[in-house]
């Protein structure tokens, strides 16, 4: 079989393999040349100086005084080097280099590191003027702090309930932190007032080292030494690199005459590049194909399989969910397609079997594809979330309705309690340690608030159901940050007054009735699943719900929820509006939970959903575009 039968063969077979259609390819018109090359190849070692800072810590090495004599001293024996007096670089790469031209080509620049002599040299340190110490920054060089107990005044304030009299006496007396001081030893400083200075380390010496360094940086050219080869070749060279030298036969190593570019180290070969071109047909349309090396490694494929990825690719984002799971299932368009979204090189494109017409083609219709999925996954949210609004806002209003109706007494104290309105003020009042939060020092809020947010911050990366961005986890961290404190302190808290004063049963199942009660005219309507069965379902509904309030009225002699001789309504009507003033005082509370709730979950239940319809396209790297890959 021809080298052209064996050519074409293989590119209708892998062609058939990687697009899964025919790909009637035809080669003609072979061209085999076997181009003649020469390369002349070297290295220049290069010397340089590199300085170095160690703080405080003098380093090992050949101590000249300052910095800057240490500088000029290590420039001095550069030059012993540069000049070819010391040759260690030069001794350092020879090791490198082999006997093998063919090895050597592939050595790129190569560092030779440094001379075993390094030059150390220190300056007085500018921070500390070589004293070592620094006043102290916590209490400005007075070696002692205001107390924290009495805030400098040296007394506190008591009160204290004389039993005889009957009455609270409001007092002072010295304080028992500072012994009536009212300050107390830094302990930054321990109350030297100075402190070890950062910058040198209590040396006072600022040291640096300078070390000599050496590089072999290389250069390379190359020359035709025949006129027989295709006009392609050059490119192919230079695009191969160093790695050419695996595509050459009949390498030899010859002598080289005159410098190359100041290089120490210099070597030339000659060597045989073979090419091999053909004209290829498919659809009418000739193209021209180029390979190149021992291996015949391909430089231009001409894009003869454009015909076919197009084939398939055209219908991709169309409309039909069979045609884009098809065109997704396509090796050839599946690696366009992964290349495009991971910024990736592939051969399939760098090699030219497929063009960059058609990659672009590919490309546009995929984002089509990827704009249709994300518009279908957002359809009808935002009636759905309104929906939601309205469903938790009525959850947590009748929670707060049944916390009123079973904790009267609870609910009265409502306005005397931090509401939500009042909280940033504790916040700022957290920030600016007026205050310390649990009885420890006030500085800790700010080690807390930290603490609090770096724990929210990988709480929202671990646990949110997508992936996002810095920005938008930052701010999701902040926000449980900032109202993370409030929920917990006022359930803990709440939940103690609360049990302290103590529950009313009968009010709260009587006034709950009215408001949990509602749930049943809404199952009465949604449980049928015939249309004209749910007016029946809400029929019977509304029957079983004022049974329910019948019967609680039957029951109000036993259960005592309205005084006898009052109206069981009138009277359940004023508990109720009593409980609705608690309602009143915590509305924003109530709305900011049905927010949080309808947003988040709607949003998280609409995401499930569409990952769950773009997983069925079998498409990994259309579940990452879509951000679906979680």
């Amino acid at each position: 079989m021809s080298k052209l039968q064996q050519f074409q063969d293989y590119i209708r077979s892998n062609g058939e393999e990687i697009t899964g259609v025919d790909v009637p390819v035809v080669l003609s018109d072979e061209q085999a040349k076997d181009a003649q090359l020469k390369f002349h190849f070297g290295w220049r070692v290069e010397i340089g100086v590199s300085r170095h800072s160690h703080g405080g810590s003098r380093p090992s090495g050949i101590y000249r005084g300052t910095s800057s004599e240490a500088s000029a001293d290590a420039h001095k024996a550069a030059e012993e080097y540069v000049s070819g007096r010391d040759p260690l670089f030069n001794e350092r790469f020879l090791k490198i280099l082999g006997p093998d031209v063919s090895t050597n080509f592939l050595i790129k620049n190569t560092s030779l590191r440094s001379a075993p002599n390094a030059y150390v040299g220190g300056d007085t340190c500018s921070n500390c003027r070589g004293s070592g110490c620094v006043r102290c920054g916590s209490c400005h060089g007075r070696g002692k702090q205001d107390c924290y107990s009495c805030g400098g005044r040296g007394r506190i304030s008591v009160s204290k309930y004389d039993s005889y009299s009957e009455r609270t006496v409001y007092t002072t007396e010295s304080c028992s932190s500072c012994w009536g001081s009212g300050n107390r030893t830094c302990t930054t400083c321990s109350g030297s007032g100075d402190v070890t200075c950062g910058t040198c380390g209590g040396s006072g010496t600022l040291y640096y080292s300078y070390t000599i360094d050496g590089e072999a940086k290389r250069s390379t050219k190359w020359y035709y030494t025949s006129n027989d080869y295709h006009e392609w070749t050059g490119e192919f060279v230079k695009r191969t690199g160093l790695n050419v030298i695996h595509c050459v036969n009949d390498v030899t190593e010859i002598d080289v005459e005159g410098d190359l570019d100041g290089c120490t180290f210099v070597y030339g070969f000659t060597a045989v590049l073979p090419t091999l071109q053909f004209t290829a047909s498919i659809d009418k349309v000739d193209t021209k194909m180029c390979f190149a090396g021992k291996q015949h490694r391909t430089h231009d494929a001409g894009g003869v399989y454009d015909p076919a990825v197009w084939k398939v690719a055209q219908n991709l984002g169309a409309g039909s969910k069979n045609d884009d799971k098809k065109a997704l299932a396509t090796p050839a368009i599946k690696d366009i397609i992964e290349a495009k979204e991971t910024k990736t090189c592939i051969a399939l494109l760098e090699e030219n079997w497929v063009s960059t017409d058609i990659k672009d083609a590919v490309g546009a219709n995929y984002d089509s594809l990827v704009g249709q999925l994300k518009k279908q996954s957002v359809k009808g949210i935002i009636p759905k979330m309104m929906a939601s609004l309205a469903k938790y806002g009525y959850l947590f209003f009748t929670l707060a309705i049944l916390i009123a109706l079973f904790f009267p007494d609870f609910a009265k104290d409502a306005p005397g309690r931090m509401g939500i309105m009042e909280y940033p003020q504790w916040v700022i009042a957290v920030l600016t340690a007026d205050f310390a939060l649990f009885g420890i020092h006030p500085f800790a809020n700010y080690a807390m608030a930290l603490g609090l947010f770096f724990a929210s911050y990988q709480l929202v990366k671990r646990c949110y159901w997508k992936n996002i961005g810095k920005a938008k986890t930052y701010a999701l961290a902040l926000g449980i940050t900032l109202l993370l404190p409030h929920v917990c302190l006022s359930l803990y808290y709440n939940t103690l007054s609360a049990m302290y004063l103590g529950p009313d049963f009968a009010e709260g199942i009587a006034g709950g009735a009215i408001f949990v009660g509602l749930y049943l005219l809404v199952l009465g309507v949604s449980w049928p699943k015939k249309w004209y069965l749910k007016l029946v379902g809400l029929i019977a509904a509304v029957a079983l719900y004022l049974g329910i309030q019948f019967v609680l009225a039957m029951l109000n002699g036993a259960m005592g929820t309205v005084p006898a001789d009052e109206n069981y309504f009138r009277g359940l009507g004023q508990i109720v509006g009593t409980a609705l003033m608690y309602i009143q005082y915590n509305f924003i509370e109530i709305g900011l939970l049905a927010v949080l709730f309808s947003y988040f979950l709607t949003r998280r239940r609409f995401w499930l959903n569409a990952k769950t319809a773009v997983a069925d396209y079998n498409s990994p790297v259309l579940l990452k575009s879509m951000n679906m890959e979680r």
